[in-house]
């Protein structure tokens, strides 16, 4: 049965698990919607929503649709031209202080056993992760893109740069090291993504949102469904996908995030996701059955803790840390707990 633990109570018993985890093995992420609190509303039950509506009323989805994207283009519109509100800025500060440690941890580690790389998945849209590591000095960020020298302004999406280790050297002595890196890979697709024919290439992450000046009627309607269209995104939906592209990179992608928990000595450490996909359970659960994995999940409220445990009831490689009362295991918290590794490591030195 998956283990419970609350940091409070058991702080240093956490902090042993979290930092011998991270120090020792092949280090993964899986954050969700709740990541991007307070900029962006948790995405809860819009997969349900947005079934039923699906079924019942086309009308009603595409407004719910809209309302789904436009909130998280409206973000990114913000972030982009850099007119943040103070949600908008908090949550980004997060990101910020989660990539600044996430490369002091890479960047402290002496095994040459384990590459200087986490990897990063999550389910979102937004592009917090990526305008975050425009502030990044001491990380490089591989999003899938391959940006090699060209006159494009447009770069083509090959997920094979996952795989790409960066290396220096010095101009005056034999010597190479690698540089820390992140691997960001969007389950779910993202704002940034465009369909090119039969590719995927890199798109401009603004986009002016529809507004019914005018009161509601067909023309608005057109609107919201030219901009909903536009977009190369998994939806949360049963009905997925609209594109052929787009159903074999959900696949690539889902296979990578298989192949990875299958790696010997593997932690996945999951915040403000709460593994309603399907997909993304079934495929952790069948990773699960390896002995070397282990997962760490951060619930936002104690709560949900047993939800957690409920889900993963048959696995014993399962950790499910916890705040007490009405606390939040919020994003500072995770940074907290992160920066407890760092810590731990100058401290072992």
């Amino acid at each position: 049965m998956a283990k419970i633990l609350s940091i409070t109570n058991n702080s240093q018993e956490c902090d042993i698990i979290l930092t011998k985890a991270i120090q020792s093995g092949h280090t993964s992420f899986l954050l969700g919607s709740g990541a991007s609190r307070p900029a962006i509303s948790i995405a809860g039950t819009i997969e349900v929503e947005l079934n039923k509506l699906l079924e019942k009323d086309e009308k009603e989805y595409l407004a719910k649709k809209f309302e789904f994207l436009a909130e998280i283009q409206d973000v990114t519109n913000k972030l982009v031209d850099e007119t943040p509100d103070a949600n908008i800025q908090a949550a980004l500060g997060n990101y910020e202080k989660f990539l600044s440690i996430l490369g002091q941890i890479l960047d402290e580690r002496k095994t040459m056993l384990l590459s200087k790389q986490f990897t990063i998945f999550t389910s979102n849209y937004d592009v917090f992760v990526e305008k975050a590591a425009d502030n990044a000095i001491n990380i490089n960020l591989n999003d899938g893109f391959n940006r090699n020298t060209s006159l494009k302004t447009e770069f083509k999406f090959e997920p094979d740069q996952f795989f790409d280790v960066t290396q220096k050297t010095g101009n005056l002595f034999n010597y190479t090291f690698s540089v820390p890196s992140i691997n960001l890979i969007k389950l779910h697709g993202s704002l940034t993504w465009k369909s090119d024919g039969r590719e995927l290439v890199l798109r401009r992450s603004t986009s002016d949102i529809p507004t019914d000046e005018g009161g509601k009627g067909e023309g608005f309607e057109k609107s919201i469904q030219e901009f909903s269209d536009a977009f190369s995104l998994i939806l949360p939906t049963r009905n997925k996908f609209n594109q052929t592209l787009l159903e074999r990179v959900y696949y690539d992608l889902l296979r990578i995030y298989a192949n990875t928990l299958e790696i010997e000595n593997t932690v996945l450490i999951c915040f403000g996701f709460s593994f309603e996909d399907e997909h993304i359970l079934e495929i952790t659960k069948r990773a699960l059955k390896n002995p070397t994995l282990m997962l760490i999940i951060m619930a936002f409220k104690k709560d949900s803790a047993e939800s957690y445990q409920e889900k993963f009831s048959k696995f014993n490689n399962v950790i499910v840390f916890h705040p007490d009362g009405d606390d939040e295991l919020n994003f500072p918290v995770l940074n907290g707990l992160l920066g407890n590794v760092i810590a731990s490591e100058k401290h072992a030195d």
